[in-house]
């Protein structure tokens, strides 16, 4: 047997016996509407990995322009060069640097000459330590940065009002609706409350507010190859794919979704059900 299909086998067989003998193979489709956010203009943080990049393809499919941020340079410009399209632009932003906010958000705006629908993607997620920094690091990332992004945004978009709404939502998690002693679950939480706060007090003003909460996702953040086994024991047996995170988040920045107001939709294949 040649040694490339027996490699093949054997990180089947890894596989297999890492998920108890149990495999999963996928089956799911994306909806293509190439022009329903055309001219819309899409920031994405976190956006050059995982389900930030889903996101930016999926905005791109549909005719947006679109900004993504990261704070890995040298990767985000081979997501430029990947995506091959001249409605891509990338900005190199730490979120966690708060007082940057403002400065980074009027650069993304002027890359794409305005801002219509912001993706608050960026996170940080890692094992567990108690120290302090850590502690830190967790909240600035996954709940601060997001509280000064939307609270940046907001000032921005009422001085200058609309007709067309403007649209954020962010991307929280299944743990925000899962008890532990972790600070990100506290961060993910708190985001429900956020998003929830936020929409309540601004969509009045054309400003709507959403969230989307993913499961466990076959990104490299959870190094997971679907290709040999999809399986997770989630109730539908399988992970999640970024792209299907992406087909929501999509569909809450068309105007089809309008009168959605602060929700934050889980797709966490029934893990969270009670």
């Amino acid at each position: 047997m040649p040694f490339k299909k027996l490699r093949e086998k054997a990180r089947a067989f890894a596989s297999w016996m890492k998920h108890n003998g149990k495999i999963t193979h996928l089956t799911v489709s994306q909806v293509s509407y190439p022009e329903s956010l055309a001219g819309k203009r899409v920031i994405v943080t976190g956006g050059s990995d995982g389900i930030g990049l889903a996101i930016a393809r999926k905005m791109l499919a549909s005719g947006a322009s679109v900004v993504i941020t990261g704070r890995d340079l040298e990767k985000l410009n081979r997501r430029k060069e990947e995506l091959n399209s001249d409605k891509l632009f990338i900005e190199q932003w730490d979120v966690t640097d708060i007082a940057a906010i403002p400065d980074k958000l009027k650069e993304a705006k002027a890359l794409l000459g305005g801002c219509d629908i912001f993706v608050n993607n960026a996170a940080f997620v890692a094992h567990y330590q108690r120290d302090e920094a850590y502690f830190d690091q967790m909240l600035t990332t996954n709940l601060k940065a997001v509280h000064y992004i939307c609270l940046a945004l907001i000032d921005d978009w009422k001085s200058v009002p609309e007709e067309r709404p403007k649209k954020i939502i962010n991307i929280s998690s299944l743990n925000a609706y899962q008890g532990a002693a972790h600070p990100y679950y506290y961060a993910k939480r708190a985001m429900l409350s956020l998003t929830e706060g936020l929409a309540r007090k601004y969509a009045g003003d054309n400003i709507l507010v959403n969230g989307v909460a993913p499961g466990i996702t076959a990104s490299s953040i959870n190094a997971r190859d679907v290709r040999e086994n999809a399986y997770h024991k989630a109730p539908i047996q399988r992970v999640i794919l970024p792209e299907e995170i992406a087909e929501i988040v999509h569909f809450l920045a068309t105007d089809a979704a309008n009168g959605i107001v602060g929700q934050t939709i889980v797709c966490d294949g029934g893990v969270t059900l009670r």
